[in-house]
């Protein structure tokens, strides 16, 4: 049996779904939760997702502007507006006249999740399993919150549990119903063998997902992955694109952006490159892939084909937070700190609550050979420090700005603490280093100077990196430290 490290790992989203929704896609409009019935977008949106979940809970098709949908419509309000108790009577009386629906903490349950509230979700899944234990769906519903915490073996044995369930319901089930229940079953075994890097089992269990519900979203998904890992990129790719027919409308990523992502999660970033470039060529308006190509380019560190990228997505779609920021970051790169500056200050401003842009404006005004900028770059930090103290980042950046103010005292005793995280980024070991520099302790940055110079991706200090390196080895006149 091949074993293949498959390209997206088991639900690798903070999003959680009951449904067969395929991973990152769930509702993150429905994480902001709607309130009052306030009818705006985002609210809107939380509703038509959540909607979308309980439709993919019943078994069979649920059809457009039925009683039934228009039932589940009002439990969305009910439960939006949390007229919890309401819902909860409205699930039961359409249990009652429709054996196809599931029982109501399980619906209740997929709702919490999907807007994002564990703990009522938890409870809810577990009221369900003491109240209908016998409902092959909630162990099916555990499986998949087993596969977003990536225990796999848990999900497995949650699936196997759900298919002695429907085992022992002497008949209790409609075809409709265990049609569902098949569907539901293979999608988590998919699920498992992917996790598990088993080639062979993941294509029977989308083979069997190809005869139950073919050409749904998640099957395409499957089809895609498997193609993939394959090495079978245009397939693969002709399974996304099916996908992107299906999801006209929707704000969701095309099919050559998300196979590229893939590429670069494999390694392949050449690859991924290409396709991104070709792609751009072919649809020049489409500033979706624009922007993708914008992406890939500035962590590849072409600040050249970035901006040709970001003046192409301008072009379509305006000064934007997108093409502000990645410029902002080109420049603060390149050294441009002025210029970069002048971006995250605007985009700061209007983005209040963005912790990076804040963040970024600070690092960039410290550069700056202004006391008065320097001064308002160290109370900023601060301020991001205060309401981010848990934030490597935001505490090692205010230990920068406090060094770049000549403030070395206070920034050491707070890199004192940051030392002792694990899994620093090449930015926060950059920041080390140079205080490291700063306090006669050249020879120790160099060697870590050096390895981070090599980090791959977007190193914003990159430039700086070097010149410290460079300014260190002469400073020693290039000679070993002594042993």
């Amino acid at each position: 049996m091949a074993t293949l490290g498959f390209v997206g790992a088991v639900a690798a989203t903070s999003d959680v779904c009951f449904s067969q929704t395929p991973p990152g896609q769930a509702s993150t409009a429905a994480a902001q939760s709607t309130s009052g019935g306030q009818d705006n977008d985002a609210a809107q949106k939380a509703r038509t997702n959540l909607l979308k979940e309980l439709k993919q809970m019943i078994p069979g098709e649920v059809e457009p502007s039925s009683p039934l949908e228009t039932s589940l419509k009002d439990v969305v309000a009910m439960f939006s507006n949390r007229k919890l108790k309401e819902a909860q009577s409205a699930l039961e009386k359409l249990r009652s006249a429709d054996q196809r629906v599931p029982p109501k903490e399980l619906l209740l349950a997929a709702m919490a999740y999907a807007v994002g509230d564990n703990n009522s979700g938890k409870r809810l899944l577990e009221a369900a399993a003491i109240s209908d234990g016998d409902y092959p769906d909630i162990y099916f519903s555990f499986a998949r919150l087993a596969l977003g915490q990536n225990r796999i073996t848990d999900a497995d044995a949650l699936a196997d549990k759900a298919l002695m369930t429907v085992q022992n319901s002497n008949n209790a089930f409609s075809k409709i119903q265990l049609d569902h229940f098949k569907h539901r079953y293979y999608d988590v075994k998919y699920q498992v063998a992917k996790g598990r890097g088993k080639i062979d089992e993941a294509r029977a269990a989308v083979a069997e997902l190809d005869k139950i519900a073919p050409g749904t979203p998640q099957t395409l998904v499957a089809n895609a992955e498997v193609a993939f890992e394959s090495n079978e990129l245009e397939q693969a790719l002709g399974f996304l694109r099916q996908l992107d027919e299906q999801r006209k409308g929707e704000d969701a990523q095309p099919a050559e952006v998300t196979l590229a992502s893939w590429l670069q999660r494999k390694g392949k970033a050449q690859e991924a490159g290409t396709l991104l470039k070709r792609t751009a060529g072919e649809r020049a308006g489409d500033g979706k892939i624009q922007y993708a190509l914008a992406q890939w380019s500035i962590n590849q560190e072409d600040f050249p084909a970035t901006l040709i990228a970001i003046k192409a997505l301008e072009e379509i779609n305006g000064d934007t937070n997108a093409s502000r920021e990645l410029r902002g970051k080109v420049a603060f790169a390149q050294g441009a700190f002025a210029m970069a500056e002048s971006h995250f200050k605007r985009l700061a401003a209007d983005n209040p609550v963005n912790f990076d842009y804040a963040n970024l404006y600070a690092l960039s005004l410290a550069h700056s050979p202004k006391k008065e900028k320097q001064d308002t770059a160290v109370n900023l930090a601060r301020q991001i420090a205060q309401a981010k103290s848990g934030n490597v980042v935001a505490v090692s950046s205010l230990a920068y700005v406090l060094m770049k103010s000549g403030q070395m005292d206070a920034a050491k005793t707070i890199l004192s603490k940051v030392v002792k995280q694990p899994n620093l980024n090449a930015e926060v070991t950059f920041i080390i280093c140079y205080l490291l520099s700063e306090t006669g302790q050249k020879d120790q940055a160099q060697a870590i100077l050096e390895n981070i110079v090599k980090a791959k991706g977007l190193f914003l200090f990159r430039s700086e990196a070097k010149k410290l390196l460079q300014r260190n080895a002469q400073s020693s006149g290039g000679l070993p430290a002594p042993k």
